[in-house]
C-alpha cells in the first residue's frame, strides 16, 4: 500500500474513533462541569501567587485583590436561633474530606425543615477591594435525617445594603430586600449558590452578582429560613475569575486554599 493511501486510512479510522468517544461523553456528562475555556483557567493559575502576597485580614474578613471571604461566626450580631457547632457538639458534622474551616460553623435551629420567616439576622460589613461584578456563594451543609428529601434544610434569607447595582437578572431593589438563597449540601458540604426571585412576574432561580465599587462599604444580612441549614463560610469573588459554582459544589474542594477564610491557630 502506498504511504499516502495508508495515511488516509489511518486518518479516517482516527476520526471514526473520535466521533464514537464524543457520543459516549454526551451520555455520561458529570453533574458538575467547569465550563470555562482552558485559557481562562490558565490565567487564573498564573495570578494565584500574586494574589497570595496581597491578602489582608481585617476583623476576621480576608480580603484578596478580587475576593472577600469570612466565616459567619465573626458577626457582632446576637446569634439568636443560630448555634455554633464545634467538635465537642454531638451534632457537629465531621467531614471525611475537608472539615469545617477552623472546625466551627453556624447552624440555624428555628422555623422548620421547609423554611419560614426571616429570623435571627446576622450582619457583616465589608469594603469592596476593587470595582467589579462580585458573585456571592457560601459553603453549606444540610443535616438531613433519614427519609428527608434533598430539597429540605437548604436555604437562608439574604440582602445587601450599600452603593451597588445588580449585575444579574434580578432588579437592584430585590437584592436589597430579603430573598431566599438556596443550594445543595446533602449530608455533606456543598454550596448556597442561587437566589429564588421573580423577574417580570416569573419565578427565576439564578446566581447573585453585584456591581460593587472599590473602597465602598457594604453590609450583608443573613437570616435563618430553613431549620438545620448550616454555613461554614461566605465568599464574594470577581465573576471574571470564572469559577463554576453549581449544585453540590463544595467550595473548599473546588477552589484553592487562597479562597478560604483565615486559618486560626
Amino acid at each position: 500500500m502506498k504511504l499516502s493511501n495508508f495515511l488516509i486510512v489511518v486518518a479516517t479510522f482516527t476520526i471514526m474513533i473520535s466521533c464514537s468517544d464524543s457520543d459516549s461523553d454526551i451520555d455520561e456528562q458529570p453533574e458538575i462541569i467547569n465550563e470555562q475555556p482552558e485559557e481562562v483557567l490558565e490565567e487564573v493559575e498564573e495570578t494565584e501567587e500574586e494574589n497570595v502576597s496581597s491578602v489582608t485580614i481585617v476583623e476576621g474578613i480576608k480580603y484578596g485583590p478580587d475576593f472577600i471571604v469570612f466565616e459567619p461566626e465573626i458577626t457582632k450580631s446576637d446569634l439568636g436561633l443560630w448555634v455554633k457547632r464545634t467538635p465537642e457538639d454531638s451534632k457537629y458534622y465531621k467531614s471525611e474530606d475537608i472539615e469545617a474551616i477552623n472546625k466551627t460553623y453556624l447552624e440555624f435551629t428555628g422555623n422548620n425543615l421547609n423554611g419560614g420567616n426571616a429570623k435571627s439576622p446576622l450582619t457583616y460589613t465589608f469594603t469592596a477591594p476593587k470595582t467589579a461584578k462580585f458573585r456571592i456563594v457560601m459553603r453549606m451543609y444540610q443535616p438531613l435525617l433519614d427519609g428527608e428529601a434533598g430539597d429540605k434544610r437548604n436555604d437562608i434569607w439574604i440582602k445587601l445594603a450599600g452603593d451597588f447595582t445588580s449585575a444579574c437578572i434580578y432588579p437592584t431593589e430585590d437584592l436589597k430586600t430579603n430573598h431566599k438563597f438556596w443550594g445543595r449540601g446533602v449530608r455533606k458540604w456543598g454550596s448556597l449558590h442561587n437566589l429564588e426571585g421573580h423577574v417580570n412576574g416569573v419565578k427565576k432561580l439564578a446566581k447573585v452578582v453585584y456591581n460593587l465599587k472599590e473602597g465602598k462599604t457594604y453590609t450583608l444580612t443573613i437570616s435563618g429560613r430553613a431549620q438545620g441549614c448550616s454555613i461554614d463560610y461566605i465568599l464574594l469573588y470577581d465573576q471574571n475569575l470564572g469559577f463554576n459554582i453549581v449544585n453540590h459544589t463544595d467550595l473548599a474542594k473546588e477552589l484553592i486554599e487562597l479562597y478560604r477564610p483565615e486559618i486560626l491557630n
